[in-house]
């Protein structure tokens, strides 16, 4: 996620006639059809939906000072690298000049710009999900793993070793039970077999909004996570919402979830045992994320959106600390 106040910037130029300056600015790249521009939402990017000709397309950009130019080049090419594995994927659109990404200094900053298309089909929610669903999903993971495991030259993602440093300077000095919890994930998957078969690059965030499923296959979507992790991580991260409880791996839906990915790609069910491991580590990643993006300067005046949606990850980061403090008590 985003900065909060970088949000703020850039969202509160949405005018109430519903203008959307700094989009258009930015679409000014590429060719789109006049009054189709419409905000679709905020999070780790600013995306807007718009049609080019009658076709749907999805402008995605950044501030300067949330992800670098270098970033989204490597991620460009990890999907060139992945579409000519077979894998549908939702495609870089060129902009006038043929580039698939512009950078523009705009009166709102420099940003960093990228149109995709719209891949056809249909998202679901988690609870319609059936075994079959699980399965499929599964195996679209491990043709991911499959595909990525192959490549001999890896673009410039972020590593391990990156993540490690990002999170221990989110760490608070006031908390041993984070402190302790950051040394003992550390430790262990420090200690985790990295192989080809195990190690590579990851989606990061394959979570069901980012697949549109239609009869014939699977697309994907948002690649902007991709990073060099164990591919037993990126099972941990997809299936966040069905280890709400815990990392059950004998639930018959990540049972299925597996059966799907070794249909693809090799799972031994020694990394299937490292997934609650990978959990703990996606937890304690997303509580740095969340930290570095808490930025709001207190006792200023923002939306009540904006407000909500602080108050709303303020409680989910006090939240999370309680639990594993009270877990590194017990």
């Amino acid at each position: 996620m985003m900065r909060l106040s970088t949000m703020a910037r850039i969202d509160s130029t949405i005018g109430e006639d519903g203008s959307r300056p700094v989009a258009e600015r930015l679409l000014e790249r590429w060719a789109y059809d006049l009054g189709s521009v419409r905000f679709f939402r905020s999070s780790a990017n600013f995306i807007y939906r718009f049609q080019d000709h009658g076709a749907f397309r999805y402008l995605r950009f950044a501030d300067a000072s949330e992800r670098s130019r270098q970033a989204i080049e490597a991620e460009m090419a990890v999907l060139e690298s992945v579409a000519r594995a077979g894998i549908t994927i939702a495609s870089p659109v060129e902009s006038k000049h043929g580039n698939a990404i512009e950078t523009v200094d705009t009166a709102w900053g420099r940003f960093h710009a990228v149109v995709f298309t719209a891949l056809e089909g249909e998202q679901h929610e988690f609870d319609e999900l059936t075994e079959l669903g699980f399965a499929r999903w599964g195996e679209t993971l491990g043709r991911r793993h499959a595909a990525t495991s192959a490549l001999t030259n890896i673009p410039a993602r972020p590593s391990w070793s990156d993540h490690v440093a990002f999170i221990k300077s989110y760490m608070p000095a006031d908390s041993p039970g984070l402190q302790a919890e950051y040394a003992e994930i550390v430790a262990a998957i420090s200690a985790v077999p990295a192989t080809q078969k195990t190690y590579g690059l990851i989606h990061g965030d394959f979570e069901l909004d980012n697949l549109v499923w239609n009869r014939a296959h699977m697309g994907l979507l948002d690649f902007d996570d991709c990073a060099r992790l164990w591919f037993a991580a990126d099972m941990a991260f997809a299936l966040r919402d069905l280890f709400e409880e815990g990392a059950d791996t004998s639930d018959p839906r990540f049972r299925a979830f597996a059966a799907g990915y070794r249909t693809s790609f090799p799972l031994s069910e020694e990394h299937i045992g490292y997934v609650p491991l990978f959990l703990r580590f996606a937890h304690l990643f997303s509580y740095a994320r969340i930290a570095r993006s808490v930025d709001l300067i207190a006792g200023a005046e923002y939306p009540e959106w904006l407000q909500r949606l602080n108050n709303k990850l303020l409680h989910r980061m006090a939240a999370y600390r309680a639990s594993v403090e009270a877990h590194q008590v017990g």
